[in-house]
Order: C-alpha cells, then sequence, then structure tokens
C-alpha cells in the first residue's frame, strides 16, 4: 500500500537512522576516522610488562578527546595458546609426517576473557575497535618461520610449517567463533607486519585461508570488516601485493599498512637512528608520494584505506614513566641518547594525519603507554604517584645527555600537542565514506553526476545526464540535468542510484528531492524492491507535477515482505524535457506505528534561506530542545565564525562577515547533541 504525501514546501533535511544495516568497508572506514593504537599491553608477553595494565578509563579518555577507534594489538602465541610445534621437523618433505588437529591448539579462555572484557569496554564508548594479532611472540613463532633468514626458518614442505599454519588458523577459528555475534564495529586485523618476512605469495595464501575461515563462521562474521595487508614489499608497497582476487571477492576488506618513515627520526631516540628534526620540504615531499601510491592504487582496486601506526619517538627521548631524560643508552629506561625536538615530533604527527585523512585514509597512531619511547596516553598504573608534567616540560630547556629528572608534577592524560595534532589536521574528503543519508549515495551531486547514480534510456528514447552547475543547483555546486531528447513513457528514462543491499521489511521509506523543469512537466518516484522469496516488485508513485522554479516533493512507499536489497529511481521519459534533481533524502519509519526515530526527529534542523546574503535563519524543529552554539566551518575544515547565541529554537545569525562560498553549519544542541553538518552558500 502507498500513502501519498506529495509536499510542496520545504522539506528539511533528516538523516535516517538505521540499525540493521550493514556497513559497506569504504563507509566504515569513514566511521573509523582518527585512532589509537593500545600499545604494549595485551602484544606484551604478560599484560602489565611492557605497558600498565588497561582499565576501562583508557577508552573513556579515547573517545572523549575525540578519537574514533581503538587498535588493539594481541598476541595469541606464547603460553595464551596450547601446543608447542617445535617439535615438529623443519626439513623439506616431512608435511606428511603431521599427526597433529587444530583441537591441539586452543587458546586460554581466561585470556579470551579478558580481550573480550577489553573489546566491550571499546564498544562501549562508541569506538570501532580492531583486533590485531600481534607480538613478538607471533614473530618469532609463526612470522619468522617463512623467512630463509631467520633461524626459526621452516621448509615449506616440513612438517612444521603444516604445524604452525594450522595452529595461526585454529587461534583465528576461536577468535571468530568468540565473537561472532559481537557488533559490527568490530574489526579482525589478519596479522600485523608479515611483509618483511613473507612473501607476497605467501600472505596471498595466508589471506585467503584466514577469510575463508571466518566467512564460514556464521553471525556478523560473514559480512565483518577485515583488514588485510600483502608480504614481499615495504610496508607502504605491502597492500600493492594483495592478490585482486581476494580484493573482487569479498566486499567487507580494508586493507591496512603502516609508516614510520624515515626511520632515522621516528627512532630517533636510539644511538644509530639521530636525526632529531623532520619538517622540510622534502621530508613532506617523500611522505606526500607514497601515500599517493597508495591512494592510487586503491582507488583502482575499489578498497579503502587504514594507516595502522606511525609515530615518532618522544620528544627526546623522554620516558613519561619514571620522569627520565635519556642520558646514555645502558641507563635504567633504556633509552639511548637524543630522541626529536619537540616541534618536529608534533609536525610528524600532524602531517601524517592531514595526509591520511585528506586522502579518505583512517588511521591510529601507535601509543606505546608511558614505559615506552612513543607515547600519546600517559596511562598509568597508579596516577597519584606520576611524577611528571608534559604541559610544563620542554626538552629545549635541558640537555638530555646531563639531566636525568624532571622535577615536575604532571596530572595530565595525554601528550596535548600531539594528540591536537592528530585531531584537527586534515579534511575529510567530501565524496569519502558515508553520506547523510545510507539508502542513497551522493543525495546532493556534489561529487558529480556519475557518482552513485547513472542515467538510463531504454526502447528507443534518447537522454543524457550532466552537472547542472552551481546556477541551476538548487543548494551547493551542483544538480542533476537531465535533457530528455525523445521521449517513449516514464519508464524509458530513468534515474537510477546504487543498490542499497538490506532487509527493509515492515518499514516505510519516504523519499524526498527538490525538482524543477525548464518547461513544467512531471516525473515520478520508484523503488525497485528485490525480496528474499525472489520476487522483485517495482513501487511507483502517482504523477508528481513539476514547476519550472524548484520545490520539495515527498512520496512514501510501505515495505511488506522481508527485501535483499532496494534501488531509488526517479522516471522522467514522459515528456521531452530538461529536468533538475537535488538535495534527495530519505525517512525510515515504522510502517506499523508510522513514527520515526524520536533522536533524529527531535534533532531536524532547518536553515535558510540558502544560498544567502548576509544572513541565515536556524531553526531546530524539536520543541524540547535549544540550539546552544553554532559553527561555520569552511570546507578545509578551518573554523571561521562561531556563535554563542542566548538558548532558543529558532533565530537568526549574521553571515556578512564570510566571504561567498560553501560552508558547513554544525549545530550543538543545549543537550550536548552536535548534529550533521549542514551546508550552507554564501553568494552575494
Amino acid at each position: 500500500m502507498f500513502k501519498n504525501k506529495v509536499l510542496l514546501y520545504l522539506v528539511v533535511s533528516l538523516m535516517p537512522f538505521v540499525l540493521f544495516a550493514q556497513t559497506s568497508a569504504s563507509d566504515m572506514v569513514a566511521q573509523m576516522g582518527r585512532g589509537i593504537n593500545l600499545g604494549n599491553v595485551f602484544s606484551a608477553p604478560t599484560e602489565g610488562n611492557w605497558s600498565p595494565i588497561v582499565k576501562e578509563q583508557y577508552f573513556i579518555d579515547v573517545a572523549a578527546a575525540g578519537f574514533t577507534n581503538v587498535r588493539i594489538p594481541i598476541d595469541f602465541f606464547g603460553t595464551r595458546t596450547t601446543g608447542n610445534t617445535s617439535g615438529y621437523s623443519s626439513a623439506a618433505g616431512t608435511a606428511g609426517n603431521y599427526t597433529g588437529t587444530s583441537y591441539d591448539y586452543l587458546v586460554s579462555s581466561d585470556y579470551l576473557d579478558r580481550i573480550q572484557q577489553v573489546i566491550e569496554w571499546s564498544l562501549k564508548e562508541g569506538l570501532v575497535t580492531v583486533i590485531d594479532f600481534h607480538g613478538s611472540n607471533l614473530k618469532s613463532e609463526f612470522i619468522y618461520t617463512f623467512d630463509t633468514e631467520e633461524t626459526a626458518y621452516t621448509h615449506p614442505t616440513s612438517e612444521k610449517r603444516v604445524a604452525d599454519n594450522q595452529k595461526f588458523i585454529a587461534i583465528w577459528a576461536q577468535i571468530a567463533a568468540r565473537f561472532k555475534n559481537h557488533s559490527e564495529n568490530l574489526l579482525f586485523e589478519v596479522i600485523n607486519e608479515p611483509y618483511f618476512h613473507m612473501s607476497a605469495e605467501e600472505m596471498n595464501i595466508l589471506n585467503t585461508d584466514v577469510l575463508a575461515m571466518i566467512r564460514a563462521s556464521g553471525g556478523s562474521n560473514a559480512t565483518r570488516n577485515v583488514i588485510i595487508t600483502g608480504g614481499g614489499k615495504t610496508s607502504h608497497e605491502a597492500p600493492t601485493e594483495i592478490n585482486s582476487s581476494i580484493i573482487s571477492g569479498d566486499a567487507y576488506l580494508i586493507a591496512t599498512f603502516h609508516y614510520y618513515q624515515p626511520f632515522n627520526f621516528t627512532s630517533s631516540s636510539a644511538d644509530s637512528r639521530d636525526v632529531e628534526s623532520w619538517g622540510s620540504d622534502a621530508d613532506k615531499n617523500l611522505l606526500t608520494t607514497r601515500f599517493n601510491e597508495v591512494s592510487t592504487w586503491a582507488t583502482a582496486n575499489s578498497i579503502p584505506v587504514f594507516l595502522g601506526e606511525f609515530g615518532a619517538d618522544n620528544t627526546g627521548g623522554y620516558n613519561y614513566s619514571t620522569g627520565d631524560l635519556n642520558t646514555v643508552s645502558a641507563n635504567a629506561t633504556n633509552f639511548a641518547d637524543g630522541g626529536p625536538d619537540n616541534a618536529s615530533r608534533v609536525a610528524y604527527h600532524s602531517y601524517v594525519a592531514e595526509q591520511s585523512i585528506n586522502r579518505g585514509f583512517s588511521f591510529a597512531a601507535w601509543d606505546a603507554g608511558p614505559k615506552s619511547n612513543k607515547t600519546i596516553h600517559k596511562r598509568t598504573d597508579n596516577p597519584s604517584s606520576v611524577n611528571y608534567n608534559r604541559n610544563n616540560f620542554s626538552v629545549i630547556g635541558y640537555n638530555p645527555k646531563n639531566t636525568n629528572r624532571s622535577s615536575v608534577l604532571d596530572t595530565s592524560v595525554w601528550v596535548e600537542d600531539v594528540k591536537n595534532a592528530l585531531l584537527t589536521s586534515g579534511t575529510w574528503p567530501l565524496c569519502y565514506g558515508p553520506g547523510p543519508d545510507p539508502i542513497i549515495h551522493n543525495p546532493d551531486f556534489e561529487c558529480g553526476y556519475n557518482f552513485g547514480w547513472s542515467l538510463k534510456s531504454l526502447s528507443n528514447s534518447t537522454a543524457n545526464i550532466s552537472d547542472s552547475g552551481v546556477t541551476d543547483a538548487y543548494n551547493g555546486d551542483a544538480a542533476a540535468k537531465i535533457v530528455v531528447e525523445t521521449n517513449f513513457g516514464y519508464n524509458k528514462v530513468l534515474l537510477e542510484n546504487s543498490v542499497f543491499n538490506n532487509d527493509l521489511n515492515g518499514k516505510t521509506i519516504a523519499l524526498n528531492c527538490f525538482a524543477k523543469s525548464d518547461d513544467a512537466t512531471s516525473f515520478r518516484f520508484q523503488i525497485k524492491a528485490i525480496y528474499t522469496s525472489g520476487t522483485v516488485r517495482y513501487l511507483t508513485s502517482p504523477v508528481l507535477s513539476l514547476q519550472t522554479g524548484y520545490n520539495a516533493y515527498e512520496y512514501s512507499f510501505d515495505l511488506t515482505d522481508p527485501t535483499t536489497s532496494i534501488q531509488v529511481k526517479v522516471l522522467c521519459g514522459n515528456q521531452a524535457d530538461t529536468y533538475y534533481f537535488d538535495d534527495f533524502e530519505t525517512t525510515i519509519t515504522d510502517t506499523e506505528s508510522l513514527s520515526t526515530v524520536k533522536y533524529e526527529l527531535d534533532n531536524r534542523v532547518v536553515s535558510y534561506p540558502n544560498p544567502s546574503m548576509n544572513f541565515v535563519n536556524v531553526k531546530l524543529l524539536s520543541l524540547e530542545k535549544k540550539i546552544k552554539n553554532i559553527k561555520i566551518i569552511d570546507l578545509n575544515g578551518r573554523l571561521v565564525a562561531e556563535y554563542h547565541p542566548k538558548l532558543a529554537n529558532d533565530l537568526k545569525i549574521n553571515t556578512n562577515k564570510l566571504e561567498n562560498g560553501m560552508y558547513l553549519m554544525q549545530v550543538t544542541t543545549s543537550d550536548n547533541k552536535v548534529l550533521r553538518p549542514k551546508r550552507i552558500v554564501i553568494a552575494r
């Protein structure tokens, strides 16, 4: 059944809330955004050896700071899993002698319980959480066995190689089984930094085997996003070695690489790597070139990217756990002479973050806690005993070779300047990641008329699509311009959006847009619904009459059976004309109650006129909430204006000091909810 809701008035922006959607790999990377590693905790032989035992407060701190993902490096080898494979022969041709089974390799249930506890702490704070198979035991017991230059090397046809491979897969099988019903915001990363020791061929085999096991394990794992890399190359080149058949055969994959170059700077507290400054044009150009290589490959292979690690040593080699400046390589903290100057350390983190975000890469900066030479979050077992103050401490005023302790007290949680550099550098590309609408890709055509959209001319109809340009756009810089030259009926010229895969049974989809035509003709909305039964239905609106100026149109469709996918279409082939469409949006409601998700409904914002000249009216439709703060941000991510009005639902802001152009308006409500930014255009 249909309910006609043709509305010829301003339809306000509404971001649908869809709990049941599977998040695509690209959308997940955008959701991940900026993050940090929980390094040196579970990758240590025993938790607490290399960094303090992690507490729930850590994840509260990370989320409160503004990070949106945490990567958790975890070692499952050593004493954490049964089955010592060292007794098997490493010699060629002995594989047939192997008599073990996967049941020989059992991960400690207590250890899995502890990992689950930490994961749930992270997920509870809304953080995308990555399980990364990591650690020194992983290297010595598995990765090194592939490297002919390592003493642990085993021949590919040896029984030990068979045993080691089976153990690795068995561990992953237990991880997959334990977490198969967890949130899709839990991601699996197959293996950490295999590329220095494993060939491309070996990694392709390993990726294939692990992925097959994960997908077959059931629950959410069939569509859980998994992070993979390749072998046989340096870190930034490694993902390019992933076999294309692996990528094309699995829609839920994310490629990863690490970046610690130049090593003489990023590890400058070591005696042999004593380059303490970074930030020249040559430094930046090298990084830019390598990131471009990754980006070009990722675009060509349609796979999103996660920069899983990067970082530089603490300023002057400073130890945040003890308060020691490094003095000599033999001192108690094992820090060597040197370490970067503070400005260079901040600049490095800032530039890597900027170049990642600008390319649509999510990232997790390497942080190994206060006991390490790379510290961002200064977690500690006993905060009251900390004896340093990072905010007041500067290595510039000290000689690291002669001074061994800071005498001031530190109660701060973060190395603030590095944290801020990570959180503020870079602007996410307009057309990367999830847009404002999960059903409609590129709903406002700002990413181009052919991004997420396609035009079909059937039978003998002829039509073409192009970018309208800013003059004929309803909002922003572009709308879709469709010229129908030869017409043979509504269903012969179709503007189609990307397919949205999900079950929308019992949902009402309200579809709206702004539209006009040169000759004031007409169009129809349509939804193609593919049901789990195999039935295909085309749900079509009545004829909607156009005018020569933009008006808003809405029509609602009820879906009463389980679906596998839907696709939004616009039919405009009944008459020869020039059509314009802009600012599509969908609202998902429950068919029975017809109640839109309250949180989203209550936070709808209207802004007008748009484009505007010297002022913008801003209205919050909720009667219960007020506008607390308004920020105007340019497309480079810079804050250009901020307003702190008296709490109100409806107010006017002066924009006469803003230059012509497009901006994002971010509204914070009286209950401290930050709403989805809206575009505004200043045109005088």
